[in-house]
């Protein structure tokens, strides 16, 4: 799996800016986009290369992005909750 990237992209930013309140500071949305990020990237990889997938055995093992696309939702939904914008 690919690392985030060292600059995410500002559309991310915004996306995750939008969201969250004005005192969110930009640390934390910048955390919060990251795992945005690498959650989307997982979702990706389960998508393209399916939900299953063969170890080194061989032996058919679902794909490990699928742990990591729950822990990133996990982390994005935790800090989103008490940063979120009240509507």
């Amino acid at each position: 799996m690919k690392s985030a990237p060292h600059t995410l992209s500002p559309d991310l930013i915004a996306e995750v800016e939008d969201q969250t309140n004005n005192r969110t500071p930009a640390a934390i949305i910048e955390a919060i986009a990251c795992q945005l990020h690498l959650a989307r990237e997982a979702r990706h990889r389960i998508v393209t290369e399916g939900s299953v997938v063969r170890d080194p055995k061989g032996s058919v093992i679902a794909h490990p992005a699928i742990k990591v696309e729950a822990a990133a939702i996990k982390i994005y939904t935790d800090l989103l909750a008490k940063w979120m914008k009240r509507r």
